[in-house]
């Protein structure tokens, strides 16, 4: 009799303990994994699509396991989360804005993902994704990014439009000029060139600047925008309103009125973020096979969105896993075929096949190859912004070149403090 009891004990000990372990691994996996972005996946756009497909398939993969993305404003969400992770209440996974993606590294916000999934990666997986981007979120030896939605400043232009004209795509700023006064017809409302004037990507006063004097910055990270290249850039954006090549109007235009115009065939050429091409060819009111893209003349300015795990996340693990995910080969496939991205692959530009819907691809590896970004070795926060106010003042207000870029880099200087 005792025997037998003593039997059933055991049984149940062991039952129980093999119920206690069924249930600890259930509460293992019962786990949210929470993401700042601007890519709703609940959008219809190519991005957003390709995103959900990522979040249903990891989700398929790993039971138990959610992505929720928290729809963000690209323009304040890295400064949200720089101000959340100070509360606790930070994303385990951040898309990080370039211009304050040192910050979030100097405080020690993002995670190394040598201490996730990049532990595991051999030498080969490194170098199909060491570019420019890759080093840009590197600190001693360290990456705490990943980059995906990689951008560049482009110069778009309508094929059909530069052909009538008898004109080559421009590779210096004076053919440039040139090139958009051919294009311009008043008489059939179509200007030769459309750009950011107010707020958006890099002005392309900055290009000029830099293709003059090689950097924005000083050695100590001090704003160099007050110079006779300065000035000259200014002029020369300011030619393309007064000969009426870009009508005066878009100095009171978003970036966005401006893509949307030349969709709707305002212009023969501007210059925007490479990141939209799917969107500008698909919005086109004409044959969208038109739409061609090059880099803007003496280099484009290379942009885009580092993804990093937040430090102080209960689930890094999982919130890695999932950046692996959205990083992985057919993932790229996935950003590029459907939302029509530059590859973050190198080994996915020989999958993806050239076709005339699509060739901006091909183009992509000089657009990014010849461009340049902003150091990562210390804040450079509000370029833009400085540089759109020194615009306004300048063409609208009427202030001396000079004085605008002074009080521009004043701006610049005292948002960074410097």
């Amino acid at each position: 009799m005792k025997k037998a009891i003593l039997t059933m004990l055991v049984v149940l000990l062991v039952l129980g303990s093999v119920f206690a372990q069924g249930s600890s691994e259930q509460k293992q996996q019962d786990v949210t994994v929470r993401m700042w972005t601007f890519i709703d996946p609940e959008g219809t756009g190519g991005r957003n699509v390709a995103l959900k497909q990522m979040i249903t398939e990891f989700e398929a993969d790993n039971p138990g396991v959610h992505v929720v993305v928290e729809p963000k404003d690209y323009k304040t969400m890295t400064a949200e989360f720089l101000a959340a992770a100070t509360t606790g209440t930070a994303p385990d996974i951040m898309w990080c804005s370039t211009g304050l993606l040192f910050g979030c590294i100097a405080n020690g916000l993002l995670e190394p993902y040598e201490n996730l999934f990049m532990k595991d990666w051999t030498a080969e997986q490194i170098a199909d994704v060491d570019d420019a981007f890759f080093k840009f979120g590197e600190k001693d030896g360290k990456h705490y990014t990943l980059s995906l939605s990689k951008n560049a400043i482009t110069l778009y232009y309508r094929s059909d439009i530069l052909k009538e004209a008898g004109c080559e795509i421009p590779t210096t700023f004076e053919e440039l000029y040139e090139v958009a006064k051919k294009c311009t017809d008043p008489s059939k409302g179509v200007y030769g060139f459309g750009m950011q004037l107010t707020t958006g990507d890099y002005p392309l006063v900055t290009n000029y600047i830099i293709s003059k004097q090689g950097s924005l910055f000083n050695e100590d990270g001090t704003a160099n925008f007050a110079t006779d290249a300065g000035v000259e850039a200014m002029k020369y954006i300011k030619r393309f309103i007064d000969e009426g090549i870009t009508p005066y109007e878009a100095i009171s235009k978003s970036g966005e009125d401006i893509n949307l115009e030349f969709q709707a065939g305002k212009y023969a050429m501007m210059a925007y973020g490479f990141v939209r091409v799917g969107q500008i060819k698909n919005g086109a009111s004409y044959n969208p096979s038109y739409v061609k893209v090059a880099p803007v003349p003496t280099g484009s300015w290379i942009d885009g969105w580092h993804i990093g795990v937040w430090s102080g996340s209960k689930v890094k693990e999982w919130a890695g896993k999932f950046v692996e995910k959205m990083y992985e080969p057919a993932s790229d496939l996935l950003w590029v075929n459907l939302g029509a991205q530059a590859p973050v692959r190198q080994s996915t530009k020989s999958l993806v096949e050239i076709t005339e819907d699509n060739d901006y691809i091909a183009v992509a590896g000089e657009i990014f190859g010849t461009g340049y970004n902003i150091p990562n070795d210390k804040a450079y926060e509000g370029v833009k912004e400085a540089f759109y106010g020194a615009l306004q003042k300048y063409i609208v207000d009427g202030m001396d070149p000079l004085q605008a870029l002074k009080e521009a880099e004043e701006q610049f200087n005292k948002t960074n403090n410097r």
